[in-house]
């Protein structure tokens, strides 16, 4: 029986390699961004954080916005809701996210922020980005 942190592990190693096969414009910013989400969410908060995403999903650069889709469509498998990423008003994760209460709402924080250790290190070991690179 697998602990909670080798699933997480797993399950983060799974989806970033799913994007070691899209363009290396879209693998450098989606690594660029393993390493600034949890500031993000630290700084101003999971929700903002999410909202902040579904809004640059929106972006009129292709490859930016498909990295900020990926990213909340792993966002969404790690706490269990299916999202396409597109980050609209409907968007199953956006509402999961603004309905939750105190105590639901520090758990996906919490959720989130421990399996965004396992997607940080795979950004440098799977998709070779290191922290501090230029795209974002």
């Amino acid at each position: 029986m697998k602990t909670l942190s080798q699933s997480t592990m797993q399950q983060a190693l799974d989806l970033v390699r799913e994007v070691g096969g899209k363009s290396e414009r879209v693998r450098t910013i989606y690594g660029n961004l393993c390493h600034e989400f949890p500031v993000l969410v630290r700084t101003c908060g999971l929700c903002q954080a999410i909202a902040f995403c579904a809004d640059k999903a929106q972006s009129d650069e292709k490859a930016r916005a498909e990295a900020y889709r990926l990213l909340l469509q792993h966002i969404g498998k790690i706490l269990g809701v299916e999202t396409d990423g597109n980050g609209g008003a409907d968007d199953p994760l956006l509402k999961t996210i603004l309905q939750a209460g105190t105590t639901e709402y520090m758990l996906h924080t919490r959720r989130v922020l421990q399996a965004w250790v396992y997607f940080k290190r795979f950004a440098v070991s799977v998709l070779g980005v290191k922290t501090g690179g230029s795209e974002s």
